[in-house]
């Protein structure tokens, strides 16, 4: 697994409604392999304009989301998918953080 190289906090994101993102840099080739500056890195960001209107429960479910993100290496993979989601959400859940992720998803769920 590759490791989070940095979390940081941001006043808002670009998409409306985004609290926490995982982001990658690089894909890893058999160059990247070679030369370990140039591997994979992973960026967590977490949005405290948003952060701020959730409760602390559901905000510790979006760190739990955004984690698991990382730790399934999913810069190996980085499309956008539903699946990809609920991946996160899984592994959050094995984690024993599914109350978290349930406030999470009462405080901004559909309308």
């Amino acid at each position: 697994m590759e490791t989070v190289t940095s979390v940081r906090m941001k006043k808002r994101g670009e998409m409306k409604g985004l609290v926490g993102l995982t982001t990658y840099c690089c894909v890893q080739t058999e160059k990247t392999v070679e030369d370990p500056k140039r591997a994979p890195t992973q960026k967590i960001t977490f949005y405290s304009e948003l952060l701020n209107e959730i409760s602390d429960k559901a905000a510790i479910g979006v760190i739990a989301h955004e984690l698991a993100h990382a730790w399934l290496n999913e810069h190996v993979r980085p499309d956008g998918t539903a699946k990809r989601e609920k991946e996160a959400d899984d592994l959050a859940r094995k984690w024993r953080y599914g109350v978290y992720l349930d406030a999470l998803a009462e405080e901004t769920g559909p309308p």
